[in-house]
């Protein structure tokens, strides 16, 4: 039964996919309830980290999470497969730890590496100047935000 309903849902159109994400966020802000330990370890797996991720991108809300076991506070732009097949999260990083040494830009975060991820209820208004629909480390790319207007 899970395969039938994985291969119903890959076949089903992008637009689609989306509205069912945002109504599932309307849904968990109608029915709040108290978060446990389970629920925070399945709020870990990629399929949850992918709704919150697509969802945070078609609402323009800002995420933190811990990435490499540092805090970051991230303005999410794009979400796809990488050329290796693995999930990817491209955003500007407001805040938080770098390897780099360098706090704020624009990063590529590989998914998996990605925990504690959550909405901080702030939104942002739109994409970065620097933004790029057509991310190139992204054989294919599943949510991103449309280029910013010319000034």
């Amino acid at each position: 039964m899970k395969t039938e309903m994985r291969q119903a849902l890959a076949r089903e159109p992008y637009e689609q996919k989306i509205e069912k994400v945002e109504q599932l966020v309307r849904l968990a802000k109608e029915f709040p309830r108290q978060l446990t330990s389970s629920a925070a370890e399945i709020d870990d797996t990629t399929g949850a980290k992918e709704k919150v991720i697509v969802s945070a991108i078609c609402n323009r809300n800002v995420l933190e999470f811990l990435y490499n076991g540092k805090p970051r506070i991230v303005e999410p732009q794009t979400y796809g497969i990488s050329t290796a097949g693995h999930p990817l999260l491209r955003g500007y990083q407001r805040a938080g730890g770098s390897g780099s040494g360098q706090a704020k830009g624009l990063r590529l975060f590989e998914t998996a590496k990605i925990s504690r991820l959550k909405r901080t209820g702030e939104q942002f208004t739109k994409a970065r100047p620097e933004h790029n629909p057509s991310d190139s480390a992204m054989k294919e790319v599943r949510a991103t935000l449309p280029l910013p207007a010319s000034a």
